[in-house]
């Protein structure tokens, strides 16, 4: 009987501690990504403009993201809901290209609204993040949120819990950006209301598929729509 209890309590710790890590590592993150805007920022105002800033963006955001997602995926590969190995692969079910469709709908109805017709950015190299936005966002951020954080809460929640939570913790992951950008508090607003209902759709699709790939492309779609149209 003691030896049993002592297997269960052993169980319980290591799921609380296991839980207790993920959102401990979560924390990590937000500090090292706010660190790391902060030396984009820095590098930026050196005179860095164009691709140049384009490319120091994006490398940087790989190295911190996809380098702690690649130590997180490998460390708790077994308690995964997909494993790594299967997170990219070919299921496009019939919802992904519905949800493709419509995202590009309204893609094109908020460019009609905001020109009155037809608009794409003529220079979109000049913000400095054209690549780093419509192509790195997508790529980077749905492996890390729902290749890992999603993946593993996938285990332990059902899906609208483990939802929930994976779109708070990628919408919590923006706010060293918004901070350093001094955005109003409007502003924080409109993008909390742009990019939280995002990470959920995002979520569900990564549920729907068992693949990265639809949400990445999803992400990139719009990323790219919304640098490109509006």
């Amino acid at each position: 009987m003691n030896s049993k209890s002592n297997e269960m309590e052993v169980g319980i710790l290591k799921k609380a501690w296991s839980m207790r890590t993920f959102y401990l590592s979560f924390v990590l993150l937000v500090l090292i990504w706010f660190a790391g805007r902060e030396l984009i920022n820095f590098i930026e105002q050196q005179d860095t403009t164009g691709i140049g800033s384009d490319l120091v963006s994006l490398g940087i955001k790989t190295v911190i993201m996809v380098g702690m997602g690649l130590f997180w995926i490998n460390r708790t590969n077994q308690q995964l809901w997909v494993n790594k190995r299967k997170l990219y692969n070919g299921n496009f079910p019939t919802v992904f290209w519905v949800v493709l469709a419509m995202f590009v709908a309204y893609l094109f109805f908020l460019m009609l609204s905001a020109h009155h017709g037809f608009y794409i950015q003529s220079n979109p190299f000049k913000s400095g993040e054209f690549l780093s936005v419509t192509l790195g966002a997508g790529l980077i951020e749905e492996f890390l949120f729902r290749g890992f954080f999603m993946n593993f809460l996938m285990k332990r929640y059902g899906i609208v819990a483990a939802n929930m939570i994976q779109a708070i913790l990628f919408q919590i992951s923006h706010f060293p950006l918004y901070y350093l950008e001094g955005l109003t508090v409007w502003a924080w607003l409109i993008n909390i209301a742009n990019v939280l209902p995002l990470g959920l759709i995002f979520g569900w699709m990564f549920y729907r598929t068992k693949n990265l790939w639809p949400s990445t492309i999803l992400h990139c779609v719009w990323d790219s729509g919304v640098t490109l149209l509006i």
